[in-house]
């Protein structure tokens, strides 16, 4: 009887709706708590995920924006965690700074890179019914310093300004990429019939497109700063190199004239002048032929017509050479030499190759005044020029002539102009290596 009870109970308690939902509920009830747990600590998870990550992104950064701008390992460490701790990040977080070479799976390698890797643990409480009661999220960052190519010609004007302008008929195969920091809306300009093979151009303004440049040009507007290669080199004179007693006898200065029709050079004036080779001259004036021997030429004199003259027809030779504007009262700013080439003259100069002038063939004092007229350079279709022109304060125009031979030739200036022909060879290692004349910029590649 009591067996029979049980089973009339259990076939009345099956035929009872309320009883069915009754035993659903309480059969679904783990499966529910446990998928609302897995709701809300997926949502958790995800959003500490993505809380973290940017956290990596922009420590890696930071610390590959200090090996940019070669401050070291250490300094890029310090720059990374600095970036973590400003954007919040939680005490129990474990990170991990790793500046490093890197290569990449396209066997792409970079030579600074900064890894950071960020661990923290979550409390998931919903989830501790199942025996998890936290979990670990990681967000991992790699960001590099990535080559875009290298520049040989750079503007330094950082001004809402234009660095760069090509103008006029002028015909330009640079053979090496252009840059500059001014940030105007047109911070490079092509105009006219200039036409212009160069690439990359980049701008931390503006390159408005232009039908003047050559196909396959690349074009970097809103770059990153591009540094001076010549940043790190004190090249403004010792007084003692341009005193008035080294540059003047008694009150006059020291003076190299070649008159046209005449060809001498610094061996020969020495001994008939005892001056004429490396040191300090108030003028250099050839109208003549000219060949100095090498080293680093002064020119002190900032009155008209004084400086570097290289007059019509006239020719100067000097290889391994350095000629440097400068003053010998550097606080007037106005006591400053120019340099005067005129265009039917023919240049053969090749620079310094050692000392604080290697790789310099020309340099313009950094004290000077800043001057939109002082430094063209010019020479006729028999001209040879290499090394770099270096004038940081200046508007420094290059009028180059069909025939010129150029290579490895660079130009540094507060601003470019050029308005001439010329087809320019650069497959050489310029001033200070190539890392200085490189663009690179910083991007997270991982």
């Amino acid at each position: 009887m009591k067996i029979r009870s049980i089973l009339s109970r259990i076939r009345s308690l099956a035929s009872d709706r309320r009883g069915n939902v009754l035993m659903l509920t309480a059969l679904a009830l783990p499966v529910v708590i446990g998928a609302t747990g897995l709701g809300v600590h997926t949502l958790q998870l995800s959003l500490t995920k993505r809380q973290l990550q940017r956290q990596a992104d922009s420590a890696a950064l930071a610390g590959a924006h200090s090996l940019y701008q070669g401050l070291g390992n250490s300094a890029a460490v310090a720059a990374a965690d600095r970036s973590l701790e400003q954007n919040g990040m939680q005490t129990s977080a474990l990170p991990t700074l790793t500046p490093e070479p890197f290569t990449g799976s396209d066997g792409t390698s970079y030579h600074q890179t900064m890894l950071v890797s960020v661990a923290v643990p979550v409390p998931t409480p919903f989830m501790a019914i199942f025996g998890n009661s936290s979990s670990t999220v990681v967000a991992q960052a790699r960001a590099a310093v990535v080559r875009d190519g290298n520049f040989c010609y750079l503007a330094l004007e950082e001004a809402e300004a234009t660095g760069v302008r090509f103008q006029g008929n002028t015909n330009l195969d640079l053979g090496c990429g252009v840059a500059t920091n001014a940030k105007g809306a047109s911070a490079v300009v092509a105009g006219g019939s200039a036409f212009v093979r160069a690439s990359p151009i980049a701008a931390m303004g503006a390159v408005p497109p232009a039908t003047n440049y050559a196909q396959g040009t690349v074009l970097l507007p809103n770059y990153t700063h591009v540094n001076d290669p010549f940043s790190d080199r004190d090249l403004n004179p010792e007084s003692e190199d341009v005193s008035n007693n080294a540059c003047k006898n008694g009150n006059s200065w020291k003076t190299i004239n070649v008159p046209s029709g005449v060809t001498t050079t610094s061996a020969e004036l020495i001994a008939t002048t005892g001056v004429g080779g490396p040191g300090c001259y108030g003028t250099i004036s050839v109208s003549g032929t000219l060949t100095l021997s090498p080293g680093t030429y002064y020119l002190g004199n900032g009155a008209n017509n004084a400086g570097l003259q290289v007059n019509a027809q006239g020719k100067l030779i000097c290889h391994g050479c350095t000629f440097v504007l400068t003053s010998t009262t550097p606080n007037n700013q106005n006591s400053f030499p120019n340099i005067n080439v005129n265009a039917s003259a023919e240049l053969d100069l090749s620079p310094s190759t050692s000392g604080d002038y290697e790789g310099i063939t020309m340099y313009r004092d950094s004290r000077a005044a800043t001057s939109n007229q002082c430094c063209t350079i010019n020479g006729n279709s028999s001209s040879k020029l290499s090394g770099a022109f270096y004038f940081p304060d200046d508007e420094l125009t290059f009028n180059g002539t069909s025939g010129m031979i150029l290579n490895c030739f660079q130009m540094v200036g507060k601003r470019l102009k050029f308005t001439g022909n010329s087809n320019i060879l650069n497959s050489c290692t310029p001033p200070g290596g190539e890392e200085k004349w490189a663009f690179d910029k910083v991007r997270l590649i991982s």
